[in-house]
């Protein structure tokens, strides 16, 4: 299996989640982990934001600790944006729009058949995408 995994994800790696960090330790060694380049950035921001010099430099040691576990950073292609404003249109016509970093996301895992790691609830409202919660317990 290959996933995609969120924002809150690769945070929660970061800060060591005790079940996420159990259920990678449980993934079949073929399995691969992808970050999208949305995730990337919203990371980089994060770290950015921070005030003080020492927690920014901890921050950025943590990310590029992260960064080190993935195969890959998934960019934006066409195909990608074909994903993006499929989903875009649908949610708009179900009256469950996200936010566009998410679709952005979702679109990611669609085009590329990966499943979505992610706490957000929202992502259900995407046709087609598959999605799991790694801070829940599995069933």
């Amino acid at each position: 299996m290959n996933y995609l995994l969120d924002t809150n994800h690769w945070s929660y790696l970061q800060r060591n989640h005790p079940a996420v960090i159990a259920r990678l330790r449980s993934l079949p060694s073929d399995s691969t982990l992808y970050m999208p380049v949305i995730a990337q950035g919203e990371l980089l921001v994060g770290i950015e934001l921070i005030v003080s010099e020492s927690r920014k430099q901890e921050l950025r040691t943590l990310y590029d600790r992260t960064i080190a576990e993935v195969t890959e950073i998934l960019p934006i292609t066409s195909q990608v944006a074909e994903q993006y404003a499929a989903i875009f249109v649908n949610l708009r016509r179900k009256g469950k729009p996200i936010e566009t970093n998410d679709i952005w996301i979702a679109a990611i895992a669609l085009a590329y058949d990966l499943i979505l790691v992610t706490s957000d609830e929202h992502f259900q409202y995407v046709e087609g995408l598959k999605v799991e919660d790694w801070t829940r317990p599995m069933t």
